[in-house]
C-alpha cells in the first residue's frame, strides 16, 4: 500500500466513525422528520432547500432527488431551491407559505444565511429542518454532524438527505398515518403514556400517535407514567393496569375458518399499522442504509484514488484548470467539486453552471453535446476533465471526455455499475469505479472520493 493509499484508508475510517455516531444518535429523529415531511407533502406542501457556499449545490441535489425519483414507481415531490438568489430569507418570503418545508443545509458554523432562512421559515409557519455541522440549529427537526470538517459534514448530510428522500415514501404507503389526529380532543378523557417532559408540557402517546399536553395540574410528571388527558391537558395520574391471567385458547379445528364471514368484508381486517411501528421500521432502515454506505466506501480503491489525486495535483501545479461535469445529481457533485477546488485556491469551473448555454446547445445540436460543445472553446492542453456519472454510460459525459482527450486534457471519471461504457475508452487516464448500482449510495461514495482527492492535492 502506498503512502497516499494508507492516508486515504485512515481518512475513510475517520469518516466511518462520524457517520456511525451521527446515525446512532439521529436515526429515530430522522424517521420522525420523514413522517412530518410526508404529512406536509400530503397536504400540498412544497420543499424549499437552501444552502450557502458549497452547500448550495446540496440544496440543488435535494431538489433533483425529490423531483426526479430514480426509484421506479415513486411519486415526484414538489421542490425548488433559490438558484441565483443568495438571500434565502427573501426567497422564502416570496415563495414559501405556511405548510411548506424549509430545509437549511450548512457545513460551517456559524452560518448566518442559513440561520436567517430557518428563522423566516418558523415565522411563516413552515416545517423547518436543519442539516448543520457541529452546532444544532433552531428548527423543528435539527441534525448536527459531529465534525468541524466541511467535507465530512457534507458527506454525512448527503446520506441524511438521501435517507429523507428514500424513506418519506414509506409513509405514502400508509395514507391513514398521514392524517394528523388529536388524541385528547374527543368527548371523553383518554389515558396516554408520557414519553417526554419539557417544563410545563409533556409529550404523550396513545396508539402510536403523539401529542403535546399541559401538565401544570400534576406534580413531577415523569416519562413512562400514565396520565388521564382531555383537551390538551393532563388531568391526573393513572395507575398501571393489572395484567389479566392468560387464558388458554381453544384451537380452531383444522380446515375451519376462524372468521367464516371474513371474505364478505375483507376491509374489516385491513388496518393501518401503528405510527410507532412504521417509525421503528424507518429508523431501522436508516441504520441499514448507513451500513450500506460504509460498506461501499470500504470498497473504494484507495490506490487508484491516490494515483489520480497526484496526477490532478501535478496538472494544477503546472497551471492547468479543473473542469467538472455530470448529469442530474452528478451535476451537483460536479458543481460541488468545482466550488471546493476554488475554495482551496485552485482554478476550476463547472460546465453544469451555465443553464443558458446548456439549454441552447441541447435545443440546437442535442443534449449529448452540452458539455463537449463547451470544451471546444474552454478546454486547454494541461487542463483536467473530471466527470461524474453513476452509470458510466451517459452520452453527454462520454462525448465530453472524448473532446477533452482530443484537446490534450487529463481525463478522469468517477462512476459505478462496473464502469459502464467508460471502461471501453482505452485512452481514459483515470477511471475510479465504485462497485455498486444504487444511485444514492454511489453518489455518496463519489463525494467521499472527491474529498479524499482534494485533501491529497491540498491548498494553493
Amino acid at each position: 500500500m502506498t503512502t497516499a493509499a494508507f492516508s486515504a484508508s485512515r481518512r475513510l475510517a475517520a469518516r466511518e466513525r462520524v457517520l456511525d455516531a451521527f446515525l446512532a444518535a439521529e436515526h429515530e429523529r430522522l424517521a420522525g422528520a420523514c413522517l412530518d415531511m410526508a404529512r406536509a407533502f400530503q397536504r400540498g406542501g412544497l420543499l424549499i432547500p437552501f444552502g450557502t457556499g458549497a452547500a448550495a449545490s446540496d440544496a440543488a441535489h435535494v431538489v433533483v432527488e425529490f423531483m426526479h425519483p430514480v426509484i421506479v414507481g415513486k411519486r415526484a415531490l414538489p421542490a425548488v431551491t433559490s438558484t441565483g438568489e443568495p438571500d434565502g430569507r427573501r426567497f422564502l418570503r416570496t415563495i414559501g407559505r405556511a405548510g411548506d418545508i424549509a430545509l437549511g443545509i450548512s457545513q460551517r458554523a456559524p452560518d448566518p444565511g442559513v440561520e436567517a432562512f430557518l428563522e423566516q421559515g418558523t415565522r411563516a409557519g413552515l416545517l423547518t429542518i436543519a442539516l448543520t455541522a457541529g452546532v444544532r440549529a433552531d428548527a423543528d427537526h435539527a441534525f448536527a454532524v459531529p465534525t468541524d470538517d466541511p467535507g465530512i459534514a457534507q458527506e454525512v448530510q448527503e446520506t441524511a438527505y438521501h435517507v429523507l428522500w428514500e424513506l418519506v415514501h414509506v409513509f405514502f404507503e400508509h395514507p391513514g398515518l398521514l392524517e394528523e389526529s388529536c388524541i385528547t380532543c374527543g368527548d371523553v378523557a383518554v389515558t396516554a403514556r408520557v414519553v417526554e417532559v419539557d417544563g410545563s408540557t409533556a409529550t404523550v402517546e396513545l396508539g402510536g400517535t403523539r401529542e403535546s399536553v399541559a401538565v401544570d395540574l400534576l406534580d413531577e410528571v415523569r416519562p413512562g407514567e400514565l396520565v388521564l388527558c382531555h383537551a390538551g391537558v393532563a388531568l391526573e395520574r393513572v395507575e398501571e393496569p393489572v395484567a389479566p391471567r392468560p387464558v388458554r385458547a381453544t384451537p380452531t379445528p383444522p380446515g375451519v375458518d376462524e372468521d367464516p364471514s371474513g371474505f364478505l368484508y375483507p376491509f374489516l381486517g385491513s388496518r393501518e399499522p401503528a405510527v410507532a411501528d412504521v417509525l421503528a421500521d424507518v429508523a431501522a432502515s436508516t441504520l441499514r442504509k448507513g451500513a450500506d454506505t460504509i460498506a461501499l466506501r470500504r470498497a473504494i480503491d484507495t490506490e487508484a484514488v491516490g494515483t489520480c489525486a497526484h496526477a490532478l495535483r501535478d496538472a494544477l501545479q503546472a497551471g492547468g484548470r479543473l473542469v467538472t461535469f455530470g448529469n442530474g445529481g452528478s451535476a451537483t457533485d460536479a458543481q460541488d467539486a468545482a466550488s471546493d477546488a476554488l475554495e482551496a485556491g485552485w482554478p476550476a469551473l463547472s460546465l453544469v453552471a451555465d443553464s443558458a448555454t446548456i439549454t441552447a446547445v441541447g435545443n440546437d445540436v442535442g443534449f449529448e453535446n452540452v458539455f463537449a460543445r463547451q470544451l471546444i472553446p474552454l478546454g486547454r492542453p494541461g487542463d483536467v476533465a473530471l466527470a461524474f456519472s453513476t452509470s458510466g454510460s451517459s452520452p453527454s459525459v462520454i462525448a465530453a471526455l472524448e473532446e477533452a482527450h482530443r484537446r490534450g486534457m487529463l481525463t478522469c471519471a468517477l462512476t459505478g455499475y462496473a464502469g459502464g461504457r467508460l471502461v471501453e475508452l482505452p485512452w481514459l487516464d483515470h477511471l475510479l469505479s465504485v462497485p455498486g448500482d444504487y444511485v444514492p449510495r454511489l453518489q455518496e461514495a463519489h463525494a467521499t472520493i472527491w474529498h479524499l482527492m482534494l485533501e491529497e492535492v491540498g491548498t494553493r
